[in-house]
């Protein structure tokens, strides 16, 4: 099936969350799936670049999506584990296409593989996907409001910061008036709410709530909107190590999905570390973890210093 809209796909992949962010399919068959976002100010970080968390639902739904269209009516299918390797910057504006194709399924062990990639609209490699889901059997908390309530509003966009900001300054200082709310913080991280709240060089700590917006139909946090905490969380990191005119670049991310956080859970800690910085590439970890300190999400990611 071909499409323009979510409105006529599968209700696994028909829900607020992707209408929200811009989700639109393009094709769509058991195995397959190709969707596009546009990108623009609406998913900026605080620079006013597109940033792979800025089309973290996007890399969430396919192709971990071919995943659950690959599978038997009456079987639900996560994500335990998701990587990006990006080619090159993601586009200011336009539009990124991701493709995604189900590569391995084995019911009887209850797991699958999927890869995929991420264009542009010229067709220029923008990233490459690797997905492993996993077979779950609980029921669909929130299946009726997630995928036939209705559409979610879409907030106005906060601020980027201006260019008077970020210049003149070296990157730890940049990201302490993040946290102090002296820069702003960008509409991707408004949209989260992601809130900044310990800053050292090389070590980030930031805080956001769950929101009802982000709920997938099995009642917990969407993994994607995981991705894009995790991926502000390392950029900042990285960003901690700049020197003044300095830029960064997070290169990939690996993502593994260890426990899945409620919707209507508290706060979940974000914590972001350098674990090695060279010339030209830090190596990054970041964890999410609950009120409890247990382990939601761990991440790793390797960024580039130029």
């Amino acid at each position: 099936m071909t499409s323009t809209d979510l409105d006529s796909a599968p209700p696994e992949l028909r829900d607020r969350l992707n209408l929200l962010m811009g989700v639109r399919a393009r094709a769509i068959r058991p195995g397959h799936l190709e969707l596009a976002q546009d990108v623009g100010a609406r998913f900026h970080d605080h620079r006013g670049q597109t940033i792979l968390g800025s089309v973290g639902v996007l890399a969430d739904a396919c192709p971990g999506g071919s995943l659950g269209s690959s599978v038997p009516e009456g079987t639900g299918m996560v994500l335990s584990q998701l990587s990006a390797t990006l080619a090159a910057p993601m586009p200011a504006t336009g539009v990124v296409v991701a493709t995604g194709d189900a590569t391995h399924l084995d019911l009887d062990a209850g797991m699958g593989l999927a890869s995929g990639t991420m264009r542009d609209g010229a067709g220029t490699p923008l990233a490459v996907l690797q997905s492993r889901g996993i077979v779950v059997t609980r029921p669909r908390a929130s299946a009726d409001t997630v995928l036939s309530g209705e559409r979610l509003p879409i907030p106005d966009p906060e601020p980027c910061a201006g260019v008077d900001d970020l210049a003149g300054r070296i990157g730890l200082d940049v990201v302490d008036a993040l946290a102090s709310g002296q820069i702003a913080r960008g509409p991707l991280a408004g949209l989260l709410d992601l809130q900044v709240t310990d800053v050292e060089r090389g070590s980030v700590a930031a805080s956001f709530a769950p929101q009802d917006w982000m709920s997938n139909p099995l009642g917990s946090i969407q993994g994607g909107v995981l991705v894009t905490a995790a991926d502000l969380m390392n950029g900042l990191a990285a960003q901690t190590l700049t020197a003044t005119g300095q830029q960064y670049r997070i290169l990939d991310l690996r993502i593994d999905f260890v426990r899945s956080p409620a919707v209507d859970g508290p706060d979940i800690r974000a914590v972001a570390e350098v674990v090695r910085a060279g010339r030209r590439i830090a190596l990054i970890e970041s964890h999410l973890v609950d009120a409890s300190g247990q382990t939601l999400v761990r991440a790793a990611a390797s960024a580039r210093l130029s």
